[in-house]
């Protein structure tokens, strides 16, 4: 009998201990087994991204007095467009007029305002029918703000968007000048359609009533 070469006996014995190795452990099927590291649950966090202009303020020391006076309107102009970009301002009536055909009626309480913010909107405005007869103050605040728009006009801004509370629906629009910082606002109620005019600032904490 011939020997057999020796590769061929190497390799027989190779096989021969690769079969007496136990085979690995499978992993338990079982689906209701806790795992022994939960899994982080990730939320996503949202951010609102509010797009303002920058107010960069300049020494005035060695302007012109034309230079000067230009410099502030510009930054006067800058200033409220970053009010209406930032969705975060009052506006502080000082008349009111019914729109089809009312008077004017000046405004002297200082609490009345229109509070137009990021989440939310705060409503406190008298109404009047006729010459001089108050039928209702407006006072509520509202979370449902739809169909907010804001486009550039010359010289200003034009701000629109409706406000509902309750059954009810509030259309608002701003007219705000940026060169006289006049703002007006046309309220379409319900019942009743009124126009103020004033002016807009930065937070409630900027109003200071009169002592």
């Amino acid at each position: 009998m011939k020997s057999l070469p020796f590769v061929v006996l190497l390799f027989a014995g190779l096989c021969s201990a690769m079969a007496q190795v136990p085979a690995p452990l499978a992993p338990p099927t079982d689906n209701n087994a806790i795992p022994s590291v939960p899994e982080a649950q990730v939320q996503p966090v949202v951010q609102k991204i509010v797009e303002r202009t920058t107010v960069v303020e300049r020494p005035t020391k060695n302007m012109s007095r034309e230079e000067r006076r230009a410099y502030k309107v510009h930054r006067f102009a800058e200033r409220i467009d970053s009010l209406v970009q930032s969705r975060d301002y009052v506006f502080w009536p000082n008349s009111m007029q019914e729109i089809r055909g009312g008077a004017i009626q000046m405004i002297y309480n200082e609490y009345f305002y229109f509070g137009f913010f990021i989440d939310h909107a705060e409503i406190h405005l008298p109404t009047e029918r006729g010459a001089s007869q108050f039928i209702e103050v407006l006072n509520f605040d509202s979370m449902n703000i739809r169909n907010y728009q804001a486009s550039p006009i010359q010289a200003g801004w034009n701000v629109h968007f409706q406000i509902v509370d309750g059954a009810k629906c509030y259309v608002a629009d701003f007219i705000i000048s940026t060169v006289t910082g006049e703002a007006i606002l046309n309220l379409l109620a319900p019942d009743v359609s009124m126009r103020y005019v004033g002016s807009i600032l930065g937070h409630m904490r900027d109003f200071k009533p009169m002592q």
